[in-house]
């Protein structure tokens, strides 16, 4: 095709400032296979893309990263045919064989930790710690598959002359719908703001299955918009779908794949909470606090929003995070010492001004932070504010570095306070007393009087061992999808048989 001399001109300086910052600031999308602009769908083990183009921006100054072009229903048509001819393949495949795959999957992502890393922090704005901690986690998932290559047991039977035998399957194809901030972790139909991740880590996954002589259709990835996702939701050939995201909109999802009798893992962003009692110790739930709400520049589903602290302490809490807030390093997610980074895109950061002024517009009071910053780029400062408990904004969620604040005078009122969000809710409590601890789990029937589970927190915020509690409402335990490695999670992506043997 020929094109108009200027046209050629603009093409040709569009490549050379694009080949420039390869070269220097960008160099890293070079080395995990990422262009100027790039299909945005694999499909049957192919790049496809020849409808809409989205624009990656870098979180840091907004600058161009690269562009991705969408395909089309057709090609997700032709995606779907080739993804449900591999399943019946790869759940062939022996269980050693599959989890050597996985494996190598997660050698390969090692190798290309840090150019993987520096573009989650330019396409999400973390901290280049967080970001590689985020990658860190895939690749301790795929490693930990070796203890899974021996699923197959004998189950002890009460008859004489009876065996049963169980072995596990995969389930067949599987859809995972992945918000921007967690989708390195949980990788699948790639969102709108972050698609390079998507593509990046597609692109090393094809490898390791060409490598091993496998159909590049065992993985199938995405960087959709709205009409494919309403397709994926819809699609009756895809009999499981984890959906991690908007809590309203993970209700959505979860009553379409409902009510054509499909399965769906939500893992919706919650509200939960920091509880500090006042035996705390105070500046360790202080660290905690700051560490929780700007690590990722409160870009998580299970970042605290919330904040409960004793009338006996609450001055001096909100005094020690009044100055840690303060002096927080804002900066360059990429650069060591940076605590804060930035939002991901110039909507979010929009979104967080209109919060701050809901807050206001219900009462609230803006105790620190609240407002844009000097730097260019999407950064924001991170807010503490006093509101009512009975304030509407306070059962919504938001993935924003903002925390609410209450004062409390009993551990009952607190606890009871924190359950009136309808969404589920964490909550991490801060004390040295064992006997409290006691009492909670003794009693926590007759305190809710609901089905409300305990389980130990198992997340890197620093505090006491004892104290360290997390609570599930009921409108998420029942569907939550939990990653977390060494428990039987895996199991929610399979399917077993079980053979009976008389003799």
């Amino acid at each position: 095709m020929l094109l108009p001399a200027d046209s050629l001109l603009s093409a040709a300086l569009s490549a050379f400032v694009h080949m420039d910052l390869f070269s220097s600031q960008y160099e890293f999308l070079d080395e995990i296979g990422i262009g100027l602009v790039n299909p945005g769908f694999f499909v049957n083990g192919q790049w496809k893309g020849d409808s809409e183009v989205i624009t990656s921006h870098s979180s840091l100054n907004n600058e161009v990263l690269a562009k991705v072009r969408r395909g089309s229903i057709i090609d997700y048509e032709e995606g779907m045919k080739a993804c449900c001819t591999a399943a019946k393949l790869w759940m062939a495949t022996p269980v050693k064989m599959r989890c050597k795959i996985v494996y190598e999957i997660g050698k390969t992502l090692e190798a290309k930790l840090k150019p993987l890393s520096e573009l989650v922090a330019h396409e999400v704005g973390k901290p280049l710690t967080e970001a590689i901690a985020e990658v860190k986690e895939v690749i301790d998932a795929c490693n930990s598959t070796v203890q899974y290559s021996k699923q197959s047991q004998l189950v002890v039977s009460h008859s004489s002359n009876h065996i049963t035998y169980e072995e596990w399957r995969p389930y067949g194809v599987i859809a995972i719908i992945t918000p921007f901030y967690f989708q390195c972790a949980a990788l699948g139909r790639g969102p709108a703001e972050s698609p390079l991740v998507t593509i990046a880590i597609t692109k090393l996954i094809a490898g390791v299955l060409e490598k091993n002589n496998l159909t590049g259709s065992i993985f199938t990835s995405f960087a959709g918009g709205i009409e494919l996702n309403k397709a994926i939701v819809m699609d009756a050939r895809i009999p499981l779908i984890s959906f991690k995201g908007n809590y309203q909109l993970g209700k959505v999802v979860e009553h379409m794949v409902v009510k054509r009798f499909g399965k769906c893992l939500v893992e919706s962003d919650r509200s939960d909470a920091i509880t500090v009692l006042s035996d705390a110790d105070i500046q360790q739930a202080v660290e905690a606090i700051v560490r929780d709400i700007v690590g990722t520049a409160g870009q998580g589903l299970s970042t605290c929003h919330r904040l409960f602290l004793h009338e006996s302490i609450y001055g001096d809490v909100l005094d020690r995070l009044r100055q840690r807030f303060e002096s927080i390093t804002i900066g360059n997610p990429l650069e060591t010492g940076t605590e804060l980074g930035l939002l991901v895109s110039r909507a979010t950061k929009k979104h967080f001004l209109r919060v701050i002024d809901t807050i206001k517009s219900q009462g609230g009071k803006i105790l620190t932070g609240g407002s844009d910053t000097k730097y260019a780029g999407n950064f924001v400062q991170p807010t503490i504010a006093e509101i009512s408990a009975s304030a509407t904004i306070v059962q919504g969620g938001w993935v924003l570095p903002i925390i609410l604040v209450f004062e409390y005078q009993s551990w009952e009122e607190a606890i009871e306070i924190n359950h009136r969000v309808c969404k589920g809710s964490g909550n991490f409590i801060f004390t040295g007393q064992a006997e409290v601890i006691s009492t909670w789990l003794r009693n926590i029937s007759s305190i809710f009087k609901s089905s409300d589970t305990v389980t130990p927190d198992n997340r890197t915020i620093p505090s006491h061992d004892m104290g360290n509690i997390y609570v599930n409402k009921p409108t998420t335990t029942a569907t939550r999808d939990n990653l977390g490695l060494g428990n039987d999670s895996w199991k929610q992506y399979m399917w077993f048989t079980r053979w009976e043997v008389h003799t």
